[in-house]
């Protein structure tokens, strides 16, 4: 097989070789590139997206702790309260007296909770005591102690939280502690709005996941799906996700986070495919790139080959002519390439070879023929291929990884900044020339700053002046993030789009300035495309009431905002 293979491709012609050395040689390498350099990525975004979750999960619980606190807080500062204590300890001689210190004495005390804390519902205390019902604020014991709660908390003086998902309640009940010193059983119940108990696993930018959080003997007391209406289908019931974890099934990505105030358990899951669906349009646009590079190249490679063979073939047509006795043969020279060289070393000899026989023809014929073929023999076309390969050859040897992937950044970067000699371009396209400017000062930093890109997909469409992120991305690093050595440096790139304008925003963590540095980077003189190149260019195009404001302050970073109409 490889014999055959190797005799048909020595049989082709020398432009067919070339055109197979360069896609051998070239597309395989950028190739294997492109699906090693995705794969890193991917395992990038899957951290990422991990951290992310982490952050939102612990963020949400320390929300939801908090919030406990401050209501154990309140039953301790309720529990030990004096006056609520003698007010219910005290023998009163008629209700009319019980009643009267109710509301001067105990029922400011709660409404003030109450008022206070508007996601508590009802704050009711139940004592062991012969007591007159009084609203929601004071019961008999009997009204609970058919409960199973009610027996836990009377036997010790901890606070205990009470989750009852059916009936939306969350629930605090603590035993009242200076009643239960003299001698009188006192239990004070807290009731929390149920959706504002965990409102902070709701707040977040994060999409299509789930969540559960169980007590601590593991009944679901909470539950939440975030799926878009297309991804309905990941979404979890309670049983399921059960069987996901026993199974220890990779289709889902699970992390979990302990309440440290009440023993819950918080559990997420995403479908694992999601935590890097970001990668799904890179692939698309890698792909995209791929084909149409190779295709140019193919044009370009054979237009490449057939110039260079085109002389070639002319001195093979005229060495046929001087094989067949021809020697009023002469080829044209232009340039001063080995080919010319050759070439004209082809027609010099051929006009010697012509003299030579003139003058002693009949003596010399013989030797002359000999001669000749043996020049012929020396110009052969696998000469002329073992040359130009090696020159070929030559160019490629020094491949590298590194340098083959920041090549395509910067080829990816100059293809957006030049943009056809157009001022103007997409959204998107401006976002993938930032992204390639990113990826660049990344490696040229050796990866010490994070970037966070957040593009709402709606603006995307919308058109925009060419170069008006990187300029502002290279200001962020080169007088923010790099000055500020102590902290590692974060760029947080947004865009959101109003009713008639698009806002971008270039954030960094840097060292800062003052107002008189900031309004100094837009007015003064500066090379290239600066920040105030940007600035001009922006007035000059949509107006002088659009032009960019940065926001400052020493020590904790740099914000600009550009802010332009929305223009298709």
């Amino acid at each position: 097989m490889i014999s055959k293979i190797r005799r048909k491709t020595s049989d082709l012609k020398l432009k067919y070789k070339l055109v197979l050395i360069y896609c051998f040689t070239g597309f395989i390498p950028v190739f294997i590139i492109f699906l090693v350099s995705l794969y890193l990525m991917r395992g990038v975004l899957r951290e990422n997206s991990t951290e992310n979750i982490n952050s939102y999960l612990y963020q949400a619980t320390a929300s939801l702790d908090g919030e406990i606190k401050i209501y154990d807080n309140l039953s301790s500062y309720i529990s030990f309260n004096q006056s609520i204590s003698q007010v219910l300890n005290y023998d009163y001689e008629s209700v009319y007296n019980m009643y009267d210190q109710f509301v001067t004495v105990m029922d400011p005390l709660l409404s003030s909770l109450m008022y206070f804390h508007d996601e508590v519902n009802r704050v009711t205390i139940y004592i062991d005591k012969n007591v007159v019902k009084h609203g929601t604020t004071l019961a008999p014991m009997s009204e609970i102690s058919d409960k199973e709660w009610c027996k836990e908390v009377l036997s010790d003086n901890d606070n205990h939280w009470y989750v009852d998902m059916d009936k939306k309640q969350v629930f605090s009940v603590s035993r009242l502690a200076l009643l239960n010193r003299l001698g009188i059983d006192g239990v004070l119940f807290i009731n929390v709005d149920y959706d504002k108990a965990f409102e902070a696993f709701s707040q977040t930018i994060l999409n299509d996941y789930g969540l559960f959080i169980t007590d601590k003997n593991g009944n679901l007391i909470y539950e939440l799906s975030q799926y878009d209406q297309s991804n309905k289908d990941y979404a979890l019931t309670f049983d399921e996700f059960k069987e996901v974890v026993a199974d220890h099934s990779d289709k889902y990505k699970i992390i979990t986070q302990d309440s440290a105030a009440t023993g819950w358990k918080i559990w997420f899951y995403k479908p694992d495919s999601f935590m890097i669906s970001s990668t799904t349009p890179i692939i698309w646009i890698g792909t995209i790139s791929i084909i149409v590079c190779v295709a140019a190249a193919v044009v370009c490679t054979v237009a490449t080959s057939r110039f260079v063979t085109r002389r070639i073939v002319k001195i093979q047509k005229c060495m046929k002519e001087v094989e067949n006795g021809n020697l009023n043969v002469n080829i044209p020279v232009d340039g001063n390439d080995e080919i010319s060289d050759l070439t004209r070393g082809f027609d010099a000899m051929v006009l010697r070879l012509d003299m030579l026989i003139n003058e002693v023809y009949d003596s010399r014929l013989k030797e002359k023929e000999y001669e000749m073929k043996a020049l012929q023999a020396q110009i052969n076309p696998h000469f002329l291929y073992n040359t130009l390969s090696l020159i070929n050859w030559k160019a490629i040897e020094a491949d590298a990884v590194d340098i083959s992937k920041i090549t395509l950044a910067l080829s990816s970067f100059y293809r957006t900044s030049l943009n056809k000699g157009k001022n103007v371009m997409s959204i998107k396209d401006e976002i993938d020339n930032m992204r390639s400017y990113l990826t660049i000062q990344q490696m040229m930093h050796d990866g010490d700053f994070d970037a966070v890109v957040d593009i709402e997909d709606g603006i995307l469409q919308y058109n925009t002046l060419n170069l008006i992120l990187q300029p502002l991305i290279e200001n962020a690093i080169d007088h923010g993030i790099d000055l500020n050595t102590g902290v590692r440096g974060v760029i947080t790139i947004t865009g959101r789009g109003t009713e008639d304008e698009i806002i971008l925003t270039v954030e960094d963590n840097g060292v800062g300035m003052t107002k008189e540095q900031a309004d100094k980077i837009i007015t003064k003189d500066s090379k290239g495309y600066g920040v105030r190149n940007v600035n001009e260019r922006i007035k000059l195009y949509y107006g002088e009431q659009y032009e960019l404001k940065i926001e400052s302050e020493i020590g904790k970073g740099t914000k600009v905002i550009v802010h332009f109409p929305k223009m298709l």
